[in-house]
């Protein structure tokens, strides 16, 4: 069994500009600041093509819940990490079960070769 790992590696950089995006929404004021707005159109962007990079070798709904779950997640840190703004004990044990989807998916869902 061979493990797609660049497939894995496109599908956390694809969360991780997902995240990178929802930052520069939040900063770019609706869009009227330059600078974060491309950075934001950006990131969409990027988080997509490689969304559809790792889709070419992962199931698709194991990479689409992982980039929608992983992104969920991240945003979800950086609500209460950088905007400083805490989650309840329900929230932090919604993203649990959310990571726990995940991680079910890909032990059902695993390409096998």
């Amino acid at each position: 069994m061979s493990v797609p790992y660049f497939a894995y590696l496109c599908l956390i950089a694809a969360a991780a500009f997902e995240v990178l995006w929802v930052l520069c929404v939040r900063l770019s004021d609706g869009f009227t600041k330059l600078l974060p707005a491309g950075l934001a159109a950006l990131s969409m962007l990027l988080s997509v093509l490689l969304l559809a990079k790792a889709s070419q070798q992962l199931p698709v709904a194991l990479a689409y819940c992982g980039w929608v779950g992983l992104g969920a997640i991240g945003s979800a840190l950086l609500q209460q990490f950088y905007f400083q703004q805490p989650l309840s004990l329900a929230a932090w044990f919604s993203l649990l079960l959310l990571l726990l989807g995940i991680i079910g998916l890909q032990l059902t869902l695993a390409p096998q070769h």
